[in-house]
């Protein structure tokens, strides 16, 4: 299989081709499930209006229930390696908050053991 010529690098060298194969853009998927709807669209609405995006990259968020899907899709492997590592660490926050602070009648209501 050809490839196509690389664009010279800063030092002359052939820099390396951006994307996925065939030059597609990379993309990645996270689903993250919650105990109830309520949190997942707690999530969705805090990590839409955080977004803290490297460069060009275009972030997708889709909730369905209680299930959040975030898809990072960028050019460049870099660009979307450091967006993964800001929307992990942004998902690890808005989980610790909402542990913290969602008043119990959000949780999941609990099983009745017999009786």
């Amino acid at each position: 299989m050809e490839q196509a010529p690389r664009a010279p690098g800063p030092d002359g060298a052939a820099a390396p081709a951006a994307g996925g194969p065939g030059g597609q853009p990379l993309q990645i998927a996270l689903t993250v499930p919650f105990p109830s709807p309520v949190e997942a669209e707690i999530a969705h609405w805090f990590l839409t209006s955080h977004a803290e995006l490297r460069g060009p990259v275009r972030q997708e968020l889709d909730v369905n229930v209680t299930v959040l899907t975030v898809r990072l899709t960028a050019e460049d492997p870099g660009q979307l390696q450091m967006s993964i590592t800001s929307c992990l660490d942004q998902v690890s926050r808005v989980i610790r908050t909402m542990q913290r602070v969602v008043p119990p009648f959000f949780a999941k209501p609990q099983q009745d053991k017999g009786g």
